[in-house]
């Protein structure tokens, strides 16, 4: 008997020098197939835990399925960049593999507590704590004035990077770096499990290292034993493909696109409605940034704006357009919209700064451009522009766009080098509640769809693997009978005679 429900195993294989440098690129299938397998695995352990959650019971076809991914991350993860255990490349397959390397199996379905779905993920916060340390990796870049891009790896990608630069060197595999990795993998997966509620025993707090679980009883019950030819005579058959599994995938397919396009509208109507609701005397508002330049001018070019068609009328989806900048300094400020054509013109030859982007400070980061820095004609004298204002303190521009590319201008009303100001922006957008309300029915709708058309696929797909069970019971040896010893002949018999 095994020590935990959750059994993952690996069988040494010596992996060669370098074919580790180009796995990322022959795994690049199975991370498309496990990206759809695994939205699929959040979404029906969310359906799972609501049936635990109403019945106490995990439902059968969502347990094997998600065991299947599972197995399926496991088997990547182990020919890959999380052990780099094997070269020997991964079946594209939820059912278990008896002679591959990396085997994962669980007992089940379970009958978990019905309150167990409201903090399994609490309880599972240490273990998550952890697993972060252990597999926390990912790349984080800064743009500045220079580039900055850093790698953060945990404890399971030094040891494998480790482990790749022995194969490199040396041609083999450290057996306690084996175990070690091993030992890693296994606290990872018992944690998804459990989190997963595919177990309701809570995962222990030690590394087991090694290829093998550890084990109470007889290596029967370890995923790949053998209780000897008997049992493997006994084994049943792995499950056969049948002619509704081309439908089934399908269906997971379709599914998790669905259900990830519900979520992502879902959220873009929550944004909707909470945006329309907190406009600002009917216009939809930035936040506050701050301006400073010490050229003649701050830009914000490429608005590029094309109406369609709707009912022989024109139609951009945005009202008027609304921008205020309020003065900091004592010089009067200009603030006008024109072609973005008529502006390049206006300060060819002039540096001036383009904004790019406002960042997390709420400054706003400005681009130079090539020339010197230097006064530019007044802008109140030239006649290109669409709306215009000018002054000190606060100013309003509305604007209402058409058909063009353009270009929205700040600078001092005399032409001077050096603005300074707090710049905000806004539009109308007719309409954005009813879209918002739209888009969040429509999510709820295709979340829906998705969950059913993934239980659906998922639940015609048995995950389950073929492992050895114990030997059938021996019946008693048949034994023919005997017949009763026929009777001696009269004449045969003796004469019992006494004295």
């Amino acid at each position: 008997m095994n020590t935990y429900p959750v059994r993952v195993v690996a069988r040494p294989d010596q992996p060669g020098r370098w074919l580790w440098l180009v796995k990322w690129l022959l795994l690049v299938p199975h991370y498309v197939v496990l990206a759809v397998l695994w939205v699929a695995f959040v979404a029906l352990t969310l359906v799972a835990y609501v049936a635990v959650l109403f019945t106490g019971r995990y439902p059968g076809g969502i347990f094997d399925f998600n065991v299947g991914v599972l197995r399926w991350t496991w088997r990547v993860g182990f020919y890959g960049y999380s052990a780099l255990g094997t070269d020997r490349y991964p079946p594209f397959t939820l059912a278990d593999v008896p002679d591959y390397p990396a085997r994962l199996d669980i007992d089940g379905p379970p009958t978990p507590p019905r309150w167990l779905p409201l903090v399994a993920w609490l309880l599972a916060l240490p273990h998550l704590i952890i697993v972060g340390l252990l597999t926390g990796s990912g790349w984080s870049y800064e743009v500045t004035d220079n580039w900055r891009l850093d790698y953060n790896s945990g404890v399971l990608g030094i040891v494998v990077l480790i482990v790749a630069v022995v194969l490199l060197f040396a041609g083999r595999y450290p057996a306690g770096l084996f175990n070690f990795v091993v030992g890693l993998n296994r606290w990872v997966l018992r944690t998804v499990a459990y989190v997963a509620l595919l177990t309701d025993r809570y995962p222990p707090f030690r590394l087991d290292q090694g290829g093998d679980e550890p084990v109470t009883g007889p290596p029967s019950s370890a995923v790949g034993g053998s209780a000897g030819p008997a049992a493997a005579a006994a084994a049943p058959p792995p499950p056969q493909a049948s002619a509704r599994t081309a439908g089934r995938i399908v269906a997971i397919i379709a599914g998790a696109l669905m259900f990830l396009a519900g979520v992502g509208a879902g959220i873009a109507g929550v944004a909707a409605v909470a945006i329309d609701a907190s406009r600002d005397a009917g216009y939809v508002m930035s936040d506050e940034a701050d301006v400073s330049t010490p050229t003649a001018a701050v830009t914000v070019e490429g608005v590029e704006i094309h109406p369609a068609t709707v009912f022989d009328r024109e139609y951009t989806g945005l009202g008027t357009v609304r921008i205020e900048v309020t003065s900091t300094g004592t010089t009067p400020l200009f603030l006008g919209v024109a072609r973005e054509s008529d502006v390049d013109a206006w300060l060819a030859g002039n540096g001036h700064d383009e904004a790019t982007r406002v960042d997390r400070d709420g400054g706003v980061i400005l681009r130079r451009s090539v020339g010197p820095v230097r006064a530019a004609g007044t802008p109140v004298d030239q006649g290109f522009w669409l709306a215009s204002t000018s002054g000190t303190g606060s100013l309003r521009l509305d604007w209402r766009p058409g058909d063009g590319r353009f270009a929205v201008v700040l600078a001092n009303a005399d032409g001077s080098p050096g603005v300074t100001a707090s710049a905000t922006a806004g539009a109308e957008v007719p309409g954005l509640g009813a879209v918002g309300a739209g888009l969040l029915t429509g999510g709820v709708v295709a979340v829906l769809l998705g969950l059913f058309l993934l239980y659906f696929g998922a639940s015609g797909l048995s995950g389950r693997p073929a492992l050895p069970g114990p030997p059938p019971s021996q019946p008693a040896p048949r034994v023919a009978p005997q017949p009763a010893p026929e009777p001696a002949p009269e004449d045969a018999r003796v004469p019992l005679t006494t004295p």
